[in-house]
């Protein structure tokens, strides 16, 4: 399963649970509905700035998996 998959099915299930439509989530994250739905079935590279948005209309945390490589490269 790709990254994009599992980030559009995380998605769908966090937007599930908040009771949201595309629609509504779309709006409150100043993004298109068709975006959103692209993003939904993994089938968009979805920005930083829209999965920002996302995971703070869905109130979840947005982890930076790039912040283990950061801490190693500077206490290298």
């Amino acid at each position: 399963m790709s990254i994009f998959v599992e980030i559009g099915t995380t998605i769908v299930s966090l937007r599930k649970e908040k009771g949201l439509t595309q629609e509504q989530l779309a709006l409150e994250c100043e993004i298109s509905v068709s975006y959103l739905r692209r993003i939904e079935h993994g089938q968009a590279n979805p920005t930083i700035h829209a999965l920002w948005r996302l995971a703070e209309v869905l109130e979840v945390e947005l982890q930076n998996p790039l912040a283990g490589a950061v801490t190693a490269e500077a206490a290298g």
